[in-house]
């Protein structure tokens, strides 16, 4: 069952408390689904409000495709869930797989809810509508992966009609692309 209460938005500079709370419960930087490593390639620090909202700035830009991110990254929808002026968690799609790790370990789509809101279907929220956005642009399938032991991301991926092409061990990846648990890689045809 999905919390009726959480809705989907694009990202907001509004909701940059609530973001620096969910970094807390996180206890990262890199929470799923947040594109918050374009943050790090920018060198912006997400704690300064200022830096926030240039970060959700170019969330803003990064689906267009006349805006060439660097090298490495993919023009890519970032979705949020959010409650009220809560930040719940978010999903992004990336319209292609443009390097090795994507296309081996990340895939098309990363979603993720922070710790203190799981279990209230917001990931199977989350996924779906980054599946929707995925269909809207013309894709036909998406790779969706997830960590081996993450059974409850497994199962979501499954509910949102995801295929299991493979389990990979870590040592079927190359080393650089620093793989330490293997993975379960699912298609998802839109």
């Amino acid at each position: 069952m999905i919390d009726a209460d959480a809705k989907l938005t694009r990202p907001s500079a509004n909701f940059h408390a609530s973001w620096v709370e969910s970094w807390n419960e996180w206890g990262t930087l890199n929470q799923d689904g947040s594109a918050a490593f374009v943050a790090a390639r920018y060198g912006l620090d997400l704690r300064d409000s200022s830096d926030f909202a240039e970060w959700v700035g170019l969330l803003h830009e990064l689906p267009k495709g006349s805006f060439q991110p660097p090298e490495g990254l993919a023009n890519q929808t970032t979705i949020w869930v959010v409650e009220d002026d809560t930040y719940l968690g978010a999903a992004s799609l990336r319209h292609s797989l443009v390097n090795d790790y994507l296309v081996e370990v990340g895939g098309n789509i990363g979603y993720g809810i922070r710790p203190s809101a799981r279990g209230r279907g917001l990931a199977k929220l989350a996924l779906k509508s980054a599946l929707l956005e995925g269909r809207d642009l013309g894709m036909e399938r998406v790779l969706v992966t997830c960590k081996q032991p993450n059974v409850a991301s497994a199962r979501t991926i499954e509910a949102c009609g995801g295929v299991l092409e493979s389990v990979r061990p870590p040592e079927s990846f190359a080393p650089e692309l620093g793989v330490t648990d293997a993975i379960r890689r699912y298609w998802v045809q839109l």
